[in-house]
């Protein structure tokens, strides 16, 4: 998978003791999703397909959505995210790879697409960005520890 370069990109990785496949799971199945990202925050995920919407519910009024973008199980997947209805031009494409790692699994997420946010703004999302990536890849190998 080939993310932009022309762009700032915000990244976090962690080595999970868990197959591939279980790590799969845990970053595409709802069920596994509400209890480790944003845990009792729910995910409707119709299908694991290019073009297939993603809806993440921070609460039922606040709802972010996305399409994937690409997806080659059990190995990578990206969301292009809209985070913010008020900005429906801002676009964010959130990836995961997953690499196998003598008995492990190597995660990289990553987030691009910060030029289409705001000038104004920018810098505030890539700092809250930068904090909450990491702890993000710490909430799934604590799942799958």
């Amino acid at each position: 998978m080939t993310i932009p370069t022309s762009d700032h990109v915000v990244s976090a990785s962690v080595r999970i003791p868990a197959p591939v496949t279980r790590v799969w799971r845990a970053i595409t199945e709802p069920r596994e999703l509400i209890q480790w990202y944003a845990p009792g925050c729910r995910w409707e995920i119709p299908a694991l397909r290019v073009g297939a919407p993603v809806r993440f519910f921070n609460s039922e009024t606040d709802v972010q959505n996305a399409i994937i973008e690409h997806c080659a199980p059990p190995g990578e997947l990206a969301l292009r995210w809209t985070p913010d209805p008020a900005l429906p031009t801002t676009t964010l494409l959130n990836t995961y790879e997953l690499r196998s790692d003598a008995g492990g699994t190597v995660v990289t997420i990553s987030q691009s697409g910060y030029s289409s946010v705001p000038e104004g703004q920018r810098a505030a999302w890539i700092r809250a960005d930068e904090g909450a990536f990491p702890a993000i890849a710490s909430a799934l190998a604590a799942h799958l520890g």
